[in-house]
């Protein structure tokens, strides 16, 4: 059983963050999930059958704000940075993200940073499929350099910071097989469920193994 730990996920409504307060949520620990929308989030449903007590805590935040921010990152012992744009323009989210949070986290005293961008942030990843570089990546373009700002923001901060990067996420039941190499794709791998990322998330929150590498995660 993990030691309970006050966990703070941001953009918990989206995709990847609903995966990871379940995930932490069966893990034993005291969630809280920032959301610009808590009527929308708490319809979802996440944790009702647990007893009240254990459910998340829901905070209407944003994550460029650090006023509405500092209130949710108070007490907590880890933020995880899930969120992102709905589409494939970054529109600062990242970079403005990781300013505001960078500062409510140092100012309130939490050091421990578990943030989600993507393998591919990386340009010169030899492992990234010739398809990707060549179709995907143009696409994403802003989105990507959006997010190589948000890490070098905390890199250069007091944090205790770990970037997780998955390659193409998939909403599939997790399958407890993906690999993992400190900033680099596993050899052929191209896809990943949301659900073996939000494992391997939690499994930082529970003991950190990956403080200050980039973890890259592919089945």
């Amino acid at each position: 059983m993990s030691v309970p730990r006050h966990v703070l996920v941001l953009g918990a409504g989206g995709g990847s963050g609903r995966q990871v307060v379940s995930a932490a949520l069966r893990a034993g620990h005291r969630v809280t999930a920032g959301v610009r929308d808590p009527d929308r989030f708490r319809a979802l449903g996440l944790g009702a059958d647990l007893d009240e007590d254990r459910r998340p805590v829901v905070a209407r935040v944003d994550v460029r704000d650090g006023e509405s921010l500092a209130p949710a990152v108070e007490g907590q012992d880890v933020v995880v940075f899930a969120a992102g744009p709905p589409g494939r323009r970054a529109e600062a989210l990242y970079s403005d993200g990781a300013r505001a949070t960078v500062a409510a986290m140092e100012r309130c005293g939490v050091e421990r940073f578990i943030g989600i961008t993507s393998a591919g942030v990386r340009d010169d990843d030899p492992e990234l499929a010739l398809w990707y570089r060549v179709l995907v990546r143009p696409l994403l373009r802003e989105l990507y350099a959006d997010m190589r700002a948000m890490e070098r923001t905390v890199r250069a901060s007091s944090l205790d910071w770990t970037f997780v990067r998955p390659v193409l996420l998939l909403d599939r039941d997790p399958t407890g097989t993906y690999r993992v190499l400190d900033g680099t794709t596993p050899a052929r791998g191209r896809t990943i469920t949301r659900a073996d990322l939000a494992a391997f998330v939690v499994g930082e929150v529970d003991r950190p193994r990956w403080s200050r590498r980039s973890p890259t995660l592919a089945q």
